[in-house]
């Protein structure tokens, strides 16, 4: 066997993550059946009970995966915090899936564990706090507040949020724009006061070209 070749039981184990991801993302947690999660990784349903717990420990175990992926692509810069809004608008459009295991975690009031930490979002916070108090980010709206608007504005176009996708059922071919337009409003949250009216005036500008 070759150093870095996964063993039997990795390989099952990754089969199965793959197949609960389809299956909560299509289902959620209640609607989810481990019965079908089986037959899809072909493992049996001991395997999954063996080697993840019961089936709302497996979804927390798949969510928490994919939220991990979310935290080491989408670079966090409170000194761009445009730019990072722009990496997640991105993220979330290439992974609907992901997007569809938030739903679904939110609609069924999973709170038995810390999501925010895994996204290390009280670090955040603290970190466009930093920033705010250095001058680098305006602070007419609290860090959390802010964070929490930037994450929605970006994640508006997926499963997670369906009014933005329901208005705009084309997003996907619009998405330069879409993505240029975030990148803007987000830059007018976070901008100083003293620059607002030049960033306002760029904002119409692009708006009248766009029309």
């Amino acid at each position: 066997m070759a150093v870095n070749e996964p063993s039997k039981s990795e390989r099952t184990r990754e089969r199965i993550m793959v197949a609960a991801t389809a299956e909560f993302a299509a289902f959620g947690i209640a609607g989810g059946r481990v019965d079908r999660i089986a037959r899809t990784a072909k493992a049996n349903k001991s395997q999954i009970y063996e080697y993840f717990g019961n089936k709302e420990q497996l979804f927390e175990i798949v969510l928490e995966r994919h939220l991990r992926d979310v935290y080491q692509t989408v670079l966090f810069d409170p000194d761009d915090l445009p730019g990072y809004a722009g990496m997640l608008f991105d993220f979330a459009m290439d992974h609907p899936h992901l997007m569809r295991l938030v739903m679904w975690n939110g609609l069924e009031q999973r709170r038995n564990w810390p999501l925010e930490d895994t996204l290390s979002l009280p670090a955040q916070v603290r970190r466009i706090q930093a920033a705010q108090s250095a001058g680098h980010v305006g602070s007419d709206y609290p860090a959390d507040f802010l964070l929490t608007l930037i994450i929605t504005v970006a994640s508006a176009w997926t499963a997670a949020n369906p009014f933005g996708i329901s208005i705009t059922p084309d997003a996907e071919s619009r998405r330069p724009m879409l993505r240029e337009a975030i990148l803007r409003a987000v830059r007018t949250l976070c901008c100083l006061s003293r620059d607002r009216s030049a960033i306002t005036g760029e904002m119409e500008d692009g708006s009248q070209k766009a029309v």
